[in-house]
């Protein structure tokens, strides 16, 4: 298959490559997976590259704080391609614990997007992965 069959989603195989797999309870229901699922394939289509101050989540962080003040589609939307590509960034940079935040405040958006949000706690979110992912 690929050289690495005895690796498990989420585990290191020798060649340093991460397996990742999304479970997504089906309570949820489809469209949060195909949010989810259509982001990253949406962005890789569209050829879209981050702007030049994807560098911290200085862009990012007026449409996050709209999202998670109002729930406004098109803000979080947006705010969630933007995290994607920042949290590509910080994979491509080996800067894992950014990376782990910024995939955690992905998450905080789409629980937005849910109706879900977690108030206070997103925003905390937010704040963390501004001081861990700093010149990103």
């Amino acid at each position: 298959m690929d050289g690495c069959s005895e690796c498990r989603p989420a585990t290191w195989c020798g060649r340093q490559s991460l397996k990742q797999t999304i479970v997504i309870p089906p309570s949820v229901g489809g469209s949060v997976a195909r949010t989810v699922l259509l982001v990253p394939v949406m962005v890789l289509l569209s050829g879209w590259t981050a702007p030049a101050w994807s560098g911290s989540l200085d862009g990012v962080r007026p449409l996050l704080l709209q999202c998670f003040r109002t729930g406004h589609a098109s803000s979080c939307e947006t705010a969630l391609t933007l995290t994607e590509a920042l949290q590509r960034r910080a994979a491509a940079r080996e800067r894992y614990p950014c990376q782990t935040l910024l995939l955690g405040l992905q998450a905080e958006v789409v629980m937005v997007q849910l109706s879900e949000g977690r108030g206070e706690k997103s925003r905390d979110t937010m704040q963390a992965s501004e001081r861990l992912c700093a010149g990103l």
